[in-house]
């Protein structure tokens, strides 16, 4: 049984709008934890990359043959490092 304060919609059209619904949640709680993982990986490896910029490494290196830890902690050319990108630490606690 689904309650809702708009009778201009049918009891299907109510059922689908919240299974969409839960769709996008569990959709950002994968968000929230990829990048809660990445964030974890940089701080073990003390990466001088964002965030951002191990993700992106992680992602456009997924089918080369390199060890996480030299991926993100080798500089490299093709990446300027921090750009000005102000990140929140939500790591404080585990360093």
């Amino acid at each position: 049984m689904f309650i809702t304060n708009n009778f201009d919609i049918s009891a299907s059209e109510v059922s689908c709008l919240y299974r969409h619904r839960w769709d996008i949640e569990v959709y950002l709680w994968v968000a929230v934890i990829a990048y809660l993982i990445i964030a974890r990986i940089k701080a073990n490896y003390k990466s001088p990359y964002s965030i951002t910029e191990v993700a992106t490494l992680i992602r456009i290196s997924a089918l080369e043959k390199v060890s996480l830890g030299e991926l993100i902690t080798k500089p490299r050319d093709s990446v300027n490092l921090n750009q000005s990108v102000k990140e929140l630490s939500i790591l404080n606690i585990y360093t």
